[in-house]
């Protein structure tokens, strides 16, 4: 509960999230149409769990600075990232309630269940990842707005790079992407960001345990 109660934030930061969150789940199905649908709208979609993942640990080890030990350390990190892609999912999920309200024709309007398991998996293993980076900027960062604002730009930077490129990449015909296609790359990065991520966090549950209980 005090997990969601720092995700809502201040009333500027509730209101700006509310805003996200609308935008999301009922303002681009509206704009869209059935073209949420795709593939390459809803992995995306789901992805942006790792904003709010990204607010909650450091938000979380801003306001309850004291020491941990690693069990209590890595609990914090996993409750942020259990809390910031289960919100992140019920938005795509809003959004995919909203396309059949606006196109119903007697049926569930869905994309293919494997490409769901995929952005969920994608979703978890990218909010993991993001994580394990906030907790080590965390780290090394003088205050944690600094840190936060540091993560988001770098996020943003890299999302908008990632969309170009595969933008000029689909446009120039280099990449040609089937359903299947889209599961193996994405249970590859999947692989990647999870087993990074979990290195990142026990990396700087580490270094802060040293600084709860060092050694003599």
């Amino acid at each position: 509960m005090r997990l969601v109660t720092r995700l809502a934030g201040s009333r500027r930061q509730r209101i700006l999230n509310g805003l996200a969150m609308a935008l999301v789940s009922f303002g681009l199905p509206w704009y869209m149409g059935l073209a949420f649908l795709r593939s390459l709208v809803v992995i995306p979609l789901a992805c942006l769990s790792v904003f709010l993942v990204a607010d909650l640990v450091g938000d979380s080890f801003a306001a309850s600075p004291g020491l941990l030990d690693i069990c209590g350390f890595v609990g914090r990190a996993g409750a942020c990232v259990l809390v910031g892609w289960t919100c992140g999912l019920a938005m795509l999920s809003a959004g995919l309630v909203a396309v059949n309200a606006l196109h119903w024709e007697d049926r569930w309007l869905l994309p293919p269940i494997m490409i769901l398991a995929d952005a969920a998996l994608l979703s978890l293993a990218a909010s993991v990842f993001v994580s394990g980076v906030a907790v080590c900027v965390g780290l090394k960062s003088s205050s944690a707005r600094s840190a936060r604002l540091a993560l988001k730009l770098v996020m943003l930077l890299t999302a908008i790079l990632l969309m170009y490129g595969c933008s000029r990449s689909l446009i120039s015909g280099r990449l040609f992407l089937t359903n299947q296609r889209i599961t193996r790359l994405t249970w590859t990065a999947s692989v990647f960001f999870l087993a990074n991520g979990a290195a990142l966090v026990a990396y700087a549950a580490s270094v802060h345990s040293n600084l709860a209980y060092p050694t003599k």
